[in-house]
């Protein structure tokens, strides 16, 4: 499960002792029931979505579950769910025969935490090949529950700029992914709380990761040569960082920022001055 025949998908789940079993995912409206064979298997057979990537989940008695069949997980930490990839050779996610890229995982001293935390990081395909050159660095935070591989896994960071660098499209570089959760909760965005929180990504970015990153890549360690966006509370996370650090980034994109007016408007009352000293700023 699921597989994929044309025009539709079929989905399946073992579930012998539920007494419902529902599908529900991104590429529908709302959820549609399970029917069951006399051995325990679920199945639902549904129209093919426009070709793109789309999370989806079952839910067996009430609960959500991820799809036990499908080794692609969305890795989040609030809901459980699969990855569904509808085919499209002309999709800038589908792999194609250029070179690729890596993908590192990382353990890293964080001071300002106090532990030990993950740290995903892309290197272009020539990395390896040039070891006396260095690259511009893309800082990519989380989303909102998100853990730090899912731009790798879901949003196929390494694959589309595999394919953007290849048509020379986009230039190589090192793109750094951290887990964006900073251990005290995620509040509202307009309350004081929230502000706090965006403090402390900025001091983690800024002495933990970035030293690390520094110390074990090739980078270029100027402003502009450093770009910096994210999702939600990362898209959030990204602006604090770069506004407060105008000397250490010179590129910024936020898509569904978790920040609110009330913030920017304390922390930042020169915020038409700090957008148009950067390089580019990219909103959505």
């Amino acid at each position: 499960s699921p597989v994929i025949l044309g025009d539709s998908i079929v989905f399946r789940v073992a579930a012998p002792n539920a007494s419902s079993v529902s599908l529900t995912g991104q590429f529908m409206q709302g959820s549609v029931a399970m029917s069951r064979n006399d051995k325990g298997v679920w199945s639902v057979t549904v129209p093919t979505p426009t070709p793109d990537i789309y999370p989806y989940n079952f839910i067996i008695d009430g609960i959500s579950v991820a799809d036990p069949g499908n080794i692609n997980i969305f890795p989040n930490e609030s809901f459980k769910a699969s990855v569904l990839e509808i085919p499209d050779d002309n999709a800038l996610y589908t792999v194609r025969d250029v070179p690729h890229g890596k993908i590192h995982y990382n353990t890293y001293k964080s001071d300002v935490l106090g532990q030990h935390r993950n740290l995903i990081v892309y290197t272009p395909a020539e990395y390896e090949a040039n070891p006396d050159k260095s690259y511009p660095v893309f800082y990519l935070v989380s989303g909102t529950t998100d853990t730090e591989e899912v731009w790798f896994k879901v949003g196929r960071a390494n694959t589309l700029l595999d394919n953007l660098i290849a048509s020379g499209e986009a230039e190589p570089m090192i793109v750094v992914m951290p887990y964006g959760y900073m251990n005290n909760g995620t509040p509202r965005p307009s309350s004081p709380e929230a502000a706090k929180m965006y403090q402390v990504f900025v001091k983690e970015l800024t002495q933990s990761i970035m030293p690390y990153v520094e110390s074990n890549y090739r980078t270029i360690n100027n402003r502009d040569s450093r770009a910096i966006a994210g999702f939600s509370r990362g898209g959030g996370q990204s602006m604090f960082t770069a506004f407060s650090c105008p000397d250490k980034f010179g590129w910024l994109e936020s898509y569904s920022a978790y920040l609110t007016p009330e913030v920017i408007d304390a922390y930042f009352p020169n915020i038409v001055n700090d957008a148009n000293s950067l390089n580019s700023l990219w909103m959505c």
